[in-house]
């Protein structure tokens, strides 16, 4: 029934829900047929875009893959012909043969003249190179002129890659190798004898230009690498450099036969892996996104061109929420802040005509007033609370010391007469009036404070006689000012028990004085020396987070004097202990009160 009702009242009450007014603005307004709009060409164009992309790219890659597979294939086939075409062997076994001098030269130009005729004029090969291990100093080669070919080349192979080259065919048998060296290419191949012993090592430098310039046929085309065994081999860049990031290049050996990476926001390679001559070859292409991506790009513009239209309705829905929203917020942020400085009870004009914000600004004026309210009751319950802790402290007084004071007077009646066992007697009755509080007062004045402190005094002098002196210097017009309980004696006691080596000579001054400042001053004063050990023991006593389980009577005195001065009068008063290996022992207690004027 009260659902009903309030929606009745909410029906002609003139104030609409914000969140459908907002939400009809959008969608009918602008939003959906945009958005409809820009999905249905994102998704089909995009789609299709980079489907054909793909498939151009892949198809692309894979041709000039094959192409350069039947190059490296038709090198392949030329290095066998020295192992098939006899003229080489047949001349090192006639150099084995024979045993005049000059043989080598003899050998050689037979050499020469099978590398002239097989290689000097093939297009993928640049220079052939034959080193024979028997005599590896002498140089047999030839250069291809029509691919360019020069002695530069020569000179490079002998000089760097030599080394290089001979020992990847010591790891060969019969078959066929390439290796890489700064960017040239060289196949290698093992000549060996009927009995399968190497005797010469076949080396041509393939036409580097001819084997890449097939990837510059790739839709998009930007750069093209080659990678053999995970080792760059040879690349499209002038200086054969690394020009794909590492973690790249790192994927590469991972990567299935065919494979396109990249995207719209990132470089596009496309890696083409393929198993050949007992390694791994791997191309790789980047693809230029300019060119690709130049249909998407066309839907990009279309794209800015529909949200700049979407600029009336941002206008629009900027002023709504402004006027709507904003401003309601900002009212009720101001409130809020009054609350939290302080000013409880604070009320918001309500005059909203959605329902949302005049429901938040109802509840928060609600709230604020039961904040209030609760306030003022919570403190109530404090003050009460502070009451009860304070004479709960009050309570902690141990009767421990009343019992050994029964003990004294007994022995000293037994002794020494009763001359002193009457003035005891009367000093023990004032202490067991001020501890039991039978009008359960949690003040009284100086004057009766310092007659408990003077009665305890009385028993200690009567303790220990000679050996105990005490003088006192205290503000006859602050006799009658009131203070706490109980505040004085625990730290004269603390002061005899732990301030001074009372079986020697123990002297005590009880100061008391107004400051300046108006804080009612109370020092006691002894004769002892503050160790670091007894300074570390009192901070750790004073400190609102001990643990006193296991503390004596006379260290949780000095606790509860301290706890209940900060608790009454607030935290820059209580109980502070002051003194070294060099100095007496002060212990003060700060009370902040109300001198009157003239006393």
């Amino acid at each position: 029934m009260k659902k009903i009702i309030e929606a009745i009242r909410q029906r002609f009450s003139g104030r609409k829900s914000l969140r459908w007014s907002m939400v009809k603005r959008l969608l009918f307004g602008w939003f959906f047929p945009l958005f409809m709009l820009i999905f249905i060409i994102v998704f089909f164009v995009s789609s299709n875009s980079h489907r054909q992309i793909k498939q151009t790219i892949m198809t692309s890659l894979e041709k000039s893959t094959q192409i350069m597979r039947l190059q490296l294939k038709d090198c392949e086939t030329a290095s066998k012909n020295a192992s098939y075409i006899p003229t080489i062997a047949e001349a090192y076994k006639e150099y084995l043969e024979d045993n005049e001098e000059g043989k080598e030269n003899a050998f050689g130009k037979r050499a020469i003249g099978f590398l002239e005729q097989q290689y000097a004029w093939h297009d993928n090969c640049r220079t052939a190179e034959l080193i024979m291990l028997d005599f590896p100093e002498e140089k047999y080669y030839v250069m291809n002129n029509s691919v360019g070919g020069t002695y530069r080349d020569i000179e490079f192979f002998y000089d760097v890659a030599l080394d290089r080259v001979l020992e990847a065919a010591r790891a060969l048998d019969t078959s066929t190798t390439l290796v890489g060296v700064e960017g040239r290419v060289y196949m290698v191949r093992n000549l060996v004898t009927s009995r399968f012993r190497p005797y010469a090592v076949l080396v041509l430098e393939l036409n580097q230009p001819s084997l890449m310039e097939i990837y510059g046929g790739i839709w998009g085309y930007e750069n093209a690498a080659v990678y053999w065994n995970g080792r760059l081999l040879m690349s499209g860049t002038k200086e054969n450099e690394e020009y794909l990031p590492a973690d790249v290049i790192e994927a590469l050996q991972g990567q299935e036969e065919l494979h396109v990476s990249g995207g719209r926001w990132r470089p596009a390679h496309v890696y083409r892996r393929m198993k050949l001559y007992g390694g791994t070859i791997v191309a790789a292409v980047t693809i230029d996104k300019q060119i690709t991506h130049a249909e998407i790009n066309t839907m990009e513009y279309l794209f800015i061109i529909l949200i700049l239209f979407m600029i009336p309705l941002i206008i629009q829905m900027l002023r709504f929420f402004y006027k709507k929203v904003t401003l309601p917020l900002k009212q009720l942020i101001t409130a809020a802040n009054m609350v939290r400085e302080g000013n409880l009870g604070t009320q918001i004009e309500n005059e909203e005509d959605n329902e949302e914000f005049w429901q938040m600004k109802d509840s928060f004026n609600h709230m604020s007033a039961q904040l209030k309210n609760q306030f003022d009751k919570i403190y109530l319950e404090e003050i009460a609370l502070r009451d009860a802790k304070i004479m709960a402290l009050q309570s902690q007084i141990n009767p421990h010391f009343l019992n050994n004071t029964l003990e004294i007077i007994n022995w000293e009646a037994r002794l020494n007469g009763n001359y002193k066992v009457s003035g005891m007697i009367e000093a023990l009755s004032t202490m067991l009036g001020e501890t039991m509080n039978r009008k359960e007062e949690q003040f009284h004045s100086v004057a009766e404070e310092m007659a408990y402190a003077d009665a305890y005094l009385y028993i200690i002098s009567q303790r220990f006689g000679a050996k105990f002196r005490c003088a006192k210097k205290i503000d006859e017009r602050l006799m009658n000012i009131q203070v706490p309980r109980l505040i004085i004696q625990p730290i004269v006691e603390n002061a005899v028990e732990h301030g001074m080596d009372i079986t020697k000579q123990g002297r005590l001054e009880i100061r008391l004085f107004e400051r300046e400042d108006g804080y009612l001053c109370i020092e006691v004063e002894d004769n002892g020396h503050l160790t670091k050990t007894d300074r570390d023991k009192i901070d750790r006593l004073l400190s609102p987070e001990a643990k006193v389980d296991k503390e004596k009577r006379v260290s949780l005195g000095i606790r509860n004097v301290d706890q209940r001065l900060k608790m009454i009068y607030g935290t820059d008063c209580g109980l502070f202990i002051n003194g070294n290996d060099e100095e007496h022992t002060v212990s003060t207690i700060l009370l902040k009160i109300d001198v009157p004027t003239g006393q």
